[in-house]
């Protein structure tokens, strides 16, 4: 059993434009909405390749019932905290004329020191048959950069999955998760340099290894993605497949690379299910995610080299 954390989830809405017209009206087409938040979108990948998953996380009351009813045609089991407030919208431009994605992200609900508390305590609760535990995404208001740390503290003895960045990740990585999955602007903040070879990126990893993590894979988006651990160096090509959309690609990966661990693969393995499926994600408009014929289709093709 996988667990993903997701402490604030969101509902997602795409929709495309002709063109930006700044300061004047937009009018949107092709509207849809989905839900997400970073660990909620690497369950539903998990769930689409067959893995045994559910999630935890927080969840604003105003607007709960609409969240999960729609969390349930994806037939993923949610434990949460209920939080005052509202699930977050955010908003997705696909501007055609320019070949771009805008973003609107809101913040979210806020969780206090009390309310953490408890989600620790059912963190622990519903992750006692979980044999991995992926904590990525953004944190509530009022939650401290240490609160991923505090997480896997409480979660000891599990592998834990760390996608966070900045201080979060920073803080998490001395508790020794299994793995952590910065994407390539991520690990260049923290090494506060431009990383553009080969060697470059895998000593950043080695030095986030420093620190504690076991495992480390860098997305790069269309440069590829590398896997580092203290005996081998891996590098994989990005795929090449019509992109319609890169949001939730990252997620995408985190979710194959899993898929692939908890059904016996190595972690050679492991990491080319990781490319398949970001690569497939890509294919699908707005926010849809992995589509299961295309992961098939693209697995064979993946190539992975050691450097």
């Amino acid at each position: 059993m996988i667990t993903t954390v997701c402490m604030n989830p969101s509902f997602d809405k795409t929709a495309t434009i002709q063109q930006m017209m700044v300061g004047e009206v937009n009018r949107l087409h092709d509207v849809r909405v989905d839900v997400g938040g970073k660990g909620i979108n690497v369950a539903i990948v998990l769930k689409r390749l067959g893995a045994d998953v559910r999630s935890v996380g927080c969840l604003g009351e105003d607007n709960a019932a609409s969240f999960l009813q729609m969390l349930k045609k994806e037939e993923l089991s949610f434990d949460y905290l209920s939080v005052p407030g509202e699930v977050r919208t955010n908003l997705k431009l696909v501007d055609t004329a320019e070949k771009k994605i805008t973003e609107f992200n809101e913040p979210g609900i806020s969780v206090n020191d009390e309310q953490l508390e408890a989600f620790l305590d059912l963190l622990r609760h519903t992750c006692a048959d979980s044999s991995h535990v992926v904590l990525s995404g953004r944190l509530p208001a009022g939650c401290a950069k240490t609160t991923y740390q505090r997480c896997m503290q409480a979660l000891e003895g599990k592998k834990c999955v760390l996608d966070a960045a900045g201080e979060s990740l920073l803080h998490g990585i001395k508790e020794k998760p299994y793995l952590i999955k910065p994407n390539l602007h991520e690990i260049e903040s923290i090494m506060k340099k431009e990383l553009r070879t080969l060697r470059s990126l895998r000593d950043a990893a080695l030095f986030l290894m420093g620190y504690g993590a076991q495992n480390v894979v860098i997305s790069m988006g269309r440069y590829g993605a590398m896997f580092v651990n203290e005996s081998t160096t891996l590098f994989a090509p990005a795929l090449m497949v019509e992109a319609k959309s890169t949001v939730g690609a990252g997620d995408a990966m985190l979710g194959g690379i899993l898929a692939g661990l908890t059904g016996g693969a190595t972690l050679m393995e492991a990491f080319r299910y990781g490319v398949a499926a970001g690569a497939a994600s890509v294919m699908t408009d707005g926010t849809q995610l992995v589509r299961k014929n295309d992961f098939d289709a693209l697995l064979p093709k993946v190539t992975v080299q050691e450097v």
